[in-house]
């Protein structure tokens, strides 16, 4: 070692990294990350003014006069690369970073900078410490060729653990499911007296394919924290968890081998991308406000829509995210992760975690599924998803439309049974199954006479045993379903017709032999009338069916799911053939009256 600035000595790891920042950069400026505690004083202080004094030196000089000095990357420092602290004095006037929004990257093709926006400089050494040690993890995830446009992520492959071809047992992982269910260890926890019977038939069904399972239920009255921390001390307990995978009940998985995926990328805390659909809501912040809080990374829009894909170390994670059982065993070893000050249970172990400098990541790499919406979720009715069509839109078009619902819209799945009669699939069969249960747990179905204070009137001409829509207060979804899937058909069907799908009559109707058989001969109050079969006729039902007397063209084995629409009034005079066993029902809606 010799003297290089200001009689300080630098020390032979500050003259090796001397060496390789002069190797890899050709900058203009010497810039520090703010005036935090630095460390190795004399060296660092030598090796910062050594730099501005070569580029001083070094200053308007050609390329080959610098010697091999190349413009290929930044040198990127982090106050835990060295032992101890002291304060870095300013290396020159003007050279001290302003507030992190200052800084941002530069992007150069095939690498990555940082530059002041308050002094239009680049740096080649950058020190974070205290709360900037966020804006430096965030530089780090680009700095100096991480990320680029031109090649992606670079570093996304490193250090994976390939699970292929393995025939050992990989350990356990203990699944923690809050509030409701949707390899191991389950431990879920509902919160609401109302999922008790879904997580019952939950465990009945699939209970035996975990090794142990763990309830916690409603009348326990556990805290969302206590929970949590539970269904992580379960994993730290267990010297044979190596996974703890917490999963909340707003998370759809559509990735069946996310398990799989986020145990290859072999991260300690790790958490695939989820948003709500179309809508730039996730799982994760880019960065934090001053007092701790949401804050919009420059990079948030890009890594939510996909235009940025790679592995990101990011301060905030929710929802879902996978732990190492190595991790939870020493550095979180604390039993209360999910406390923190006056902070909500996430942001309590988000901050726990960084407190303890353990980084955690996020992966966009693949798509993993997306979240739900829950903010209007309703746990008054039996089948509360019936509801969700405005708040999921396709979550409920997955789980009650038609599989082939859009051949039919394509012209391809259409039959005609009848002149001017259509019949297509619709809904699925857990549509139909959930309709009629949601009835059925009503109750409340009409006498079949012709006085019925449900209408306009009070008078019903061709009188059915039914219970309507609104009566269930299910006449604003249902109107959006008619909306979305049905009038899109019509127009198809009935060229020149446009529809928007009004009603004032929409109605489940239930045909049994000992009470409502059949129906008279009658035409429909509508311009057309959609009928869709929800349950089975040879199983749930036999007769049945639907006759045109016009045409005398009959339907004798409606299709459950399937719907039949057709003219209402004029010229398709109609009727109900008999049901002559078990229990038929309908649903029926008159459009247009």
């Amino acid at each position: 070692s010799r003297p290089l600035y200001r009689g300080a000595l630098i020390s032979p790891l500050g003259k090796i990294l001397l060496q390789c920042l002069l190797r890899l950069c050709a900058v203009h400026t010497v810039i520090h990350f703010l005036p935090f505690s630095y460390s190795q004083t004399k060296g660092i202080r030598a090796l910062a003014g050594a730099l501005r004094d070569y580029l001083h030196l070094t200053d308007g000089k050609t390329e080959a006069q610098r010697g091999e000095v190349t413009c290929q990357g930044l040198g990127l420092l982090s106050a835990g690369q060295f032992p101890g602290s002291a304060s870095l004095p300013d290396a020159g006037q003007g050279s001290a970073f302003s507030p992190t929004d200052e800084v941002v990257l530069k992007f150069e093709m095939g690498h990555v900078r940082a530059r002041n926006l308050a002094y239009d400089t680049l740096p080649v050494l950058i020190h974070g410490n205290g709360p900037t040690k966020l804006q430096l993890n965030y530089l780090g995830n680009y700095i100096p060729r991480f990320w680029t446009f031109e090649t992606g992520c670079t570093v996304c492959d490193e250090g994976l653990r390939s699970l292929k071809g393995i025939g050992v047992r990989l350990g356990t992982v203990v699944l923690g499911v809050a509030p409701v269910p949707s390899y191991s260890l389950l431990c879920p926890h509902p919160q609401e007296q109302h999922h008790r019977a879904q997580v019952e038939q939950f465990l009945t069904e699939h209970g035996d394919k975990y090794q142990s399972v763990k309830l916690v239920g409603p009348e326990v009255r556990m805290a969302n924290a206590e929970a949590r921390n539970m269904g992580a001390d379960l994993c730290r307990q267990d010297r044979t968890c190596t996974y703890y995978f917490s999963v909340d009940a707003d998370v759809a998985l559509t990735e069946p081998d996310s398990l799989q995926l986020l145990i290859e990328q072999n991260k300690n805390v790790i958490a695939p991308l989820v948003t709500r659909h179309g809508r730039l809501w996730s799982n994760f912040w880019g960065a934090l406000s001053a007092d701790g809080y949401y804050a919009r990374s420059e990079d948030y829009v890009d890594i939510v829509q996909g235009r940025r894909v790679g592995v990101w170390n990011v301060p905030y994670i929710s929802n879902i995210y996978l732990i190492k059982g190595s991790i939870l065993r020493a550095e979180l070893l604390h039993p209360d992760l999910f406390h923190h000050s006056k902070l909500d249970a996430d942001m309590a172990f988000c901050a726990n975690i960084r407190q303890q400098e353990v980084f955690m990541f996020l992966t966009n790499r693949h798509t993993f599924g997306h979240l739900l919406s829950l903010d209007n979720y309703q746990t008054t009715h039996l089948h509360s998803d019936l509801w969700e069509v405005f708040s999921n839109p396709e979550d409920w078009k997955e789980k009650y439309i038609h599989e082939d619902y859009t051949k039919a819209l394509a012209g391809k799945l259409v039959e005609t049974p009848c002149p001017d009669v259509y019949w297509f699939p619709i809904f699925t069969e857990a549509a139909c199954d959930e309709l009629v249960e949601e009835m059925e747990h009503f109750g409340q179905w009409s006498l079949g006479d012709n006085k019925d204070t449900r209408i306009q009137g009070g008078y019903e001409n061709v009188p059915t045993i039914d219970i309507h829509m609104n009566q269930i207060n299910f006449e604003r979804e249902w109107h959006k379903f008619l909306v979305e899937y049905i009038a899109p058909l019509t127009e198809k069907l009935y060229p020149g017709y446009y529809t928007k799908a009004q009603f004032d009559l929409a109605f489940v109707v239930r045909y049994k032999p000992d009470e409502q058989p059949s129906l008279m001969p009658h035409h429909d109050a509508s311009t057309f009338t959609v009928n869709i079969a929800l349950n089975r006729v040879g199983e749930d039902y036999e007769g049945g069916g639907c006759r045109f007397l016009r045409y005398n063209c009959s339907i004798r084995a409606p299709r459950k799911g399937w719907a039949l629409m057709h003219p209402g009034r004029l010229t398709h005079y109609h009727e109900g053939l008999p049901t002559t066993r078990g229990t038929r029902y309908i649903a029926v809606s008159f459009v247009d009256p």
